[in-house]
């Protein structure tokens, strides 16, 4: 989308085209150690981690592209730099690789697509709205323009670019006129050969775009063969509409989750999404869909003193993770997890402020830093436990011994299973506020002890939770 003043503009108060950091997920580096690892700082600067993307056939490959923000409690404002800094790993996570991605004057990120460690494509605009996509082969250290016929209409804006592997792609762009066809309409292409030769899709494989629509910067999913991309509104920006292509970007179609006006959106697979829309700064709709996003189903508002700043649907699993913050400098920066479609909400910890979270499984995902305050950008590798055992959706297959319950000043929990298994423990009341964890080593049989002496009387839930999967017992508090 064509912004009209000097400089882009980013406001997480509004739904601004670009500023819809796909699925922001907020990570820790202590009481949740078990669930993600922090990584020595790639970038040399404090930056705001923009797009995240797994590669689709290897999910030991991550690249991440950032970029400068003047940063406020409530708002962050884009900053123009010399270029685009990237972050990758090939090894799962365990170690990260930093670089800079070339894109003229004052660059500004669209996207940034990997295959392998050494081939990532990457899209984006100057500050004179020049569009470009590259490809390396080299892991970064050199970029090769393409496309450089396309997106070059003054209305032009490329807002992602997406491959499958080596040869196959395709690029989104906002409406503009063709040389055949005079009545501008998304200017999408596709590629066979390694983006040596593009095709630009024709009108008639594409709805028309309507009043004030344009597309939206990284705000894409693909599972499979299947891409989905959300347009949004120019004068409100508000979500617009929902676009599906179960061929590769070669023929598309609207779903009806346009009604809903969603703001951000997550596919777990081909059949399973879930649509987002901030309705209010403390109160959001959710939608789900079991059919690829033909039809879908309103889930509970959800309603907190916090407003909400990021929603997930984890692959094989179909439970939501969402993220809340106080503000965007200082937190608390709160995850909640919920196992029902919305219906019941479990805090899973107060964490540090990252973002552009992507999850290829539920014990695969990765996250960049969201602009930190005093240090350096962070990387995160996603550690796989416990929440793999929640996220599994299994019950787990252990004996539980609870004593006292009720219970007044003190709970011991006593363990049983046939294999060794590591154990987080998490002690949740009604609301599903955490009140305490407990974390195990291998055992198997273990003990955890909670102090309940300033606890408030009332009823609480004990998760316990391994690999394997996790299970609930209910404590009285007297």
């Amino acid at each position: 989308m064509k912004l009209t003043n000097d400089k882009l503009y980013i406001s997480f108060s509004f739904a601004v085209k670009n500023a819809l950091i796909a699925l922001i997920f907020i990570c820790s580096i202590g009481d949740l150690q078990a669930q993600w690892q922090a990584y020595s700082p790639v970038f040399s600067d404090t930056l705001g981690a923009f797009d995240l993307r797994i590669a689709q056939n290897n999910d030991q490959v991550a690249w991440c592209v950032a970029m400068k923000y003047e940063v406020t409690p409530n708002t962050y404002a884009w900053l123009p730099s010399e270029k685009l800094s990237f972050a990758k790993t090939s090894d799962g996570g365990n170690t990260w690789t930093g670089g800079s991605i070339p894109m003229g004057p004052e660059p500004y990120a669209s996207n940034l697509c990997p295959i392998s460690a050494q081939t990532a494509w990457a899209s984006g605009l100057d500050i004179d709205y020049v569009s470009y996509v590259l490809r390396t082969d080299d892991g970064g250290t050199t970029w090769t323009r393409q496309l450089e016929n396309g997106f070059s209409d003054a209305a032009s804006y490329v807002n992602f670019v997406h491959f499958w592997d080596d040869q196959n792609g395709v690029a989104m762009g906002d409406p503009t006129e063709s040389d055949t066809d005079p009545v501008p309409f998304f200017e999408i292409y596709t590629t066979a050969d390694g983006g040596l030769t593009w095709t630009r899709v024709p009108s008639a494989n594409i709805p028309p775009p309507v009043a004030n629509e344009y597309g939206s910067s990284a705000v894409y999913h693909v599972r499979g063969n299947y891409v989905w991309f959300l347009t949004l509104d120019g004068v409100s920006y508000e979500g617009k509409r929902l676009f599906r292509s179960k061929d590769r970007g070669h023929t598309w179609q609207v779903l009806s989750a346009a009604d809903d006006k969603i703001n951000i959106f997550s596919f777990a697979d081909t059949l399973h999404g879930l649509g987002a829309k901030r309705i209010s700064p403390t109160m959001a709709k959710l939608i789900y869909t079991t059919d690829g996003g033909d039809t879908w189903t309103d889930l509970p508002l959800y309603a907190t003193s916090e407003p909400a700043t990021s929603y997930v649907l984890i692959p094989e699993s179909n439970y939501i993770l969402m993220t809340r913050r106080a503000n965007n400098l200082t937190g608390p920066f709160r995850t909640m997890l919920s196992k029902d479609l919305g219906q019941s909400w479990i805090e899973l910890g107060i964490s540090e402020n990252a973002a552009a979270l992507k999850f290829s499984s539920p014990t695969v995902g990765y996250a960049g830093e969201w602009q930190p305050a005093d240090h350096a950008t962070r990387m995160y590798k996603y550690a796989g436990s416990p929440l793999v055992g929640l996220f599994s959706g299994m019950e787990l297959d252990a004996r539980v011994t609870l004593g006292p319950n009720p219970a007044s000043d003190f709970l011991n929990v006593r363990l049983e299973v046939a294999e060794p298994a590591e154990f987080t423990l998490m002690l949740h009341d009604t609301q599903g506020r955490l009140i305490d964890q407990k974390n195990l080593e291998k055992t198997v049989q273990g003990n955890a002890h909670f102090d309940l002496s300033n606890v408030p009387a009332g009823i609480y839930t004990l998760t316990v939770s391994t690999e394997k999967g996790h299970l609930t017992r209910t404590i009285s508090k007297l």
